[in-house]
């Protein structure tokens, strides 16, 4: 009977990520990887809890997750929200302190998509007009857990954390220090954020 109840307990909490997931418009493909629950299912979940129950419509987005990281830093804002989402992320422990070796495949798992969603619902009621969805969401984690491509360190200025791309040889300033034109060098810079820089650990220093 306990194990009978383990298996249930963990089969709802499945469905209801699944559904927290659905809400947010993720595309049946990242629901099977957060789940663990097979395609099949979770089409004919959204049919009978969304369709059938008469409750609000939820879009169903098709085709490939999006792949453009040029999305999180081809602008001011975006590369704040950016950075706010994955200091969040370290803070909630939805991001582990160590890269990992494929974090496409390490990183989803039922606990950890239940800590995202929640983070993500977090973010959005912080910043209601964000363009950043939850497959965005899903894009930026995985690849700063991967950390071939970006590189989570904190501006010199402010000490606030930043997202920038791994091989980057630009100063490491947050778009706000540059418009004040603070850098490491000013007397004005904390002398924490002069000292440690990047070298702090992720989520310890202020967000913005």
């Amino acid at each position: 009977m306990r194990i009978w109840g383990q298996r249930y307990n963990r089969d709802l909490q499945r469905y209801n990520l699944a559904l927290r997931m659905i809400a947010h418009e993720a595309r049946t493909h990242t629901i099977c990887a957060w789940t663990g629950l097979r395609d099949e299912r979770i089409r004919k979940l959204y049919q009978s809890y969304f369709i059938e129950s008469g409750r609000r419509r939820t879009a169903r987005s098709r085709g490939p997750s999006p792949q453009r990281l040029g999305f999180f830093l081809g602008s001011a804002r975006n590369r704040s929200e950016a950075a706010a989402f994955v200091g969040l992320c370290y803070l909630l422990d939805v991001l582990p302190s160590q890269a990992l070796k494929n974090a496409r495949r390490e990183l989803p798992n039922l606990l950890r998509g239940e800590r995202l969603c929640q983070t993500y619902e977090m973010y959005r009621a912080l910043v209601p007009e964000s363009p950043m969805t939850l497959e965005h969401a899903v894009l930026l984690i995985v690849t700063v857990a991967q950390g071939h491509e970006f590189q989570v360190g904190h501006c010199a200025g402010c000490g606030g954390v930043m997202v920038v791309y791994r091989h980057t040889l630009a100063r490491w300033s947050c778009t706000h220090c540059a418009e004040r034109g603070v850098h490491a060098d000013d007397p004005e810079a904390p002398l924490s954020a002069v000292t440690t820089g990047a070298h702090s650990a992720p989520g310890q220093q202020q967000l913005f």
